[in-house]
C-alpha cells in the first residue's frame, strides 16, 4: 500500500517527499524534503519549527516537487493506470465502467482497483453537494464548467466529464510531461481540455467567475500556499459555486484549510470523513493521526 504520511501522498503535481525520496532511492528511510519540522518545546512537547523551506525560496521548492514527479512519478504508480488516487470503496455502482477499463488491467488487479474505485471518488465527488451520501445528486454539474487541479494522468477527468455531462471540463495541471500524457491517452471529448496551471496562479490564469466548481483531488494538502489557492478558486468561481477537496490531511492541514475557507468568505458545505472508504480499497493506508476528508465549500451567492 501507499501509506498516507503526516506529508499526504499527493496526485499529480504535489507529491509526498518522502514517497518520491523512497521511488528514486529505494529507501525506507528518505532524507528529510518536507517543509516543515518540528523541534521539543520548553515542557518537552513537539511544536512546529521554523520551515525547512523559508517562504522565499517556495518557488524552489515549487520546481523540486515538478522535477521529482517528471523523474519520478512513474514508479509510483502502475503505467496502466490513468486515475491515479487512493480511491473509496462507497457501496456504490459507478455509472459507466467500462469508460476506465484498459487493455491489459486484470480484474481485481491492483490497477483495475486504481480504475473502479479511483472513478468511484471522482463521482461521489461530482454528485455530492452536502454531508449525506444518501442525497447526491447525479445532474449536480450536468451543464456547468468544471476546473479540476492537479489531474495528473487525466483519466478521472475524463471519466467525469462525461458521466456528470459536464458542459466544460479544463484539467490542469503545473507539469508540461502530464498535460502532454492526458493529451495522449484521452479521446478527444467536447468540452474536455487539459491546459498547463499552477494552482497558485488561478487568479491570474483565469477570468474571475467562469467555474462552477474547482475540484482538486489528493493534492491540497501539499501546496506550499493554501491561501493562494483558496483566493484563486474564489476568483475563478461564479456565485453559488463549490469547491471540492478531497485529501488526507492532519489536523493543521485542515486547520490551515478552514482557516483560509473562512478568511475569503467560503460557507461549508460538507466536511465528511471518507478513512474507512478509502482503508477499505487496499491502495492507501491511512495512518494514526491523518484522515481523508471530502471538503465542500461554497462562494456565497
Amino acid at each position: 500500500r501507499l501509506p498516507l504520511l503526516a506529508a499526504p501522498t499527493a496526485k499529480g503535481t504535489f507529491a509526498s517527499p518522502e514517497l518520491l525520496h523512497r521511488a528514486a532511492y529505494g529507501s525506507s528511510q528518505p532524507r528529510c524534503f518536507t517543509t516543515e519540522a518540528t523541534k521539543p518545546a520548553a515542557d518537552g512537547s513537539s511544536t512546529p519549527a521554523e520551515p525547512s523551506v523559508p517562504s522565499a525560496s517556495q518557488s524552489l521548492w515549487a520546481r523540486f516537487v515538478k522535477w521529482s514527479y517528471r523523474n519520478f512519478s512513474g514508479r509510483l504508480y502502475p503505467e496502466k493506470a490513468d486515475i491515479c488516487n487512493c480511491g473509496a470503496d462507497l457501496g456504490m455502482q459507478i455509472p459507466r465502467p467500462d469508460l476506465v477499463e484498459r487493455e491489459g488491467i486484470v480484474k481485481r488487479s491492483k490497477e483495475w482497483r486504481m480504475q473502479m474505485y479511483g472513478a468511484a471518488l471522482y463521482w461521489h465527488m461530482g454528485t455530492t453537494p452536502g454531508e449525506k451520501a444518501s442525497e447526491m445528486d447525479p445532474e449536480m454539474m450536468k451543464g456547468k464548467d468544471v476546473l479540476e487541479v492537479a489531474c495528473f494522468r487525466g483519466g478521472g477527468s475524463r471519466y467525469l466529464a462525461e458521466v456528470a455531462g459536464t458542459q466544460r471540463y479544463v484539467a490542469t495541471d503545473n507539469v508540461q510531461e502530464h498535460i502532454d500524457i492526458c493529451k495522449r491517452l484521452h479521446s478527444d471529448y467536447p468540452g474536455l481540455m487539459f491546459e498547463l496551471a499552477d494552482a497558485l496562479e488561478l487568479q491570474d490564469r483565469y477570468p474571475g467567475e467562469t467555474f462552477d466548481f474547482v475540484l482538486c483531488i489528493q493534492a491540497a494538502a501539499q501546496f506550499s500556499d493554501l491561501r493562494a489557492f483558496v483566493r484563486g478558486s474564489w476568483h475563478v468561481l461564479r456565485p453559488g459555486g463549490r469547491l471540492l477537496i478531497a485529501d488526507a490531511l492532519t489536523r493543521d492541514n485542515l486547520k490551515s484549510i478552514l482557516d483560509a475557507l473562512d478568511e475569503v468568505g467560503f460557507v461549508m458545505d460538507a466536511n465528511t470523513d471518507l478513512s474507512r472508504a478509502v482503508h477499505a480499497v487496499g491502495l492507501c493506508e491511512v495512518l494514526k493521526g491523518v484522515s481523508y476528508l471530502r471538503i465542500v465549500a461554497r462562494k456565497v451567492e
